[in-house]
């Protein structure tokens, strides 16, 4: 039982920088949040887990072999996200230069249950800083729930993914309250996201340029 607290407090202290880091996750959170309220970030972080916890099997079983593929394949996944990211910033774009809220009602970038929880599984399995970043700052977690078997991956997983549940939800209800927000305020934020997103679509092509 105190290895097992060890490892869960050992979570705690390490899963923030992951967890709460911003990314292009926690933009679509806010995103979402404006179609769905709160339960677009329950269902982001849904489609998050279904990608990391495999992912963390993976590491559990052999994360040396994890490494060496990851840096193989680094460039084309941030190309990959990258275009995503500058797509759905159009979309927002767009939206944003509506002249009312009819036409922002109209022509939102609205975000589906069903996309909401593909959005969050497609922003993390080609994530490559978030995959990294279970290799590297992450792998300390990983290596001690090795050493207690399935209850030290589940006293670690469990005190890991509350994080991610409760900071998207977080998030997309921020993105719910401000839909009934006025015109000017609301075209602004919509713009405001355009831009978070084509920034880290742009640090990520930064990436793929040096990585050449």
């Amino acid at each position: 039982m105190r290895e097992l607290k060890k490892i869960a407090t050992l979570s705690v202290a390490i899963s923030p920088s992951g967890a709460l880091s911003p990314g292009p996750l926690s933009a679509m959170a806010v995103t979402a949040g404006l179609t769905l309220g709160a339960l677009g970030g329950l269902l982001l972080a849904l489609g998050h887990m279904m990608v990391e916890l495999p992912y963390i099997l993976l590491l559990y079983i052999s994360v040396e072999k994890a490494r060496k593929y990851l840096e193989k394949i680094k460039i084309p996944m941030n190309l990959i996200v990258s275009a995503f990211l500058i797509y759905f910033s159009y979309l927002l774009f767009k939206t944003s230069m509506q002249q009312n809220l009819l036409d922002i009602n109209a022509h939102q970038a609205s975000v589906s249950t069903i996309e909401a929880i593909s959005f969050g599984a497609i922003l993390t399995g080609l994530n490559p800083y978030f995959l990294m970043w279970w290799v590297t700052v992450g792998y300390p977690l990983v290596n001690e729930a090795s050493k207690n078997g399935t209850k030290g991956l589940a006293a670690m997983y469990g005190s890991h993914i509350w994080m991610d549940y409760a900071w998207l939800t977080f998030l997309a209800a921020a993105g719910g309250l401000a839909s009934g927000i006025s015109l000017v305020v609301y075209r602004g934020l919509m713009l405001a996201l355009a831009i978070v997103l084509l920034y880290f679509a742009a640090r990520t092509l930064v990436d793929v340029y040096k990585a050449k």
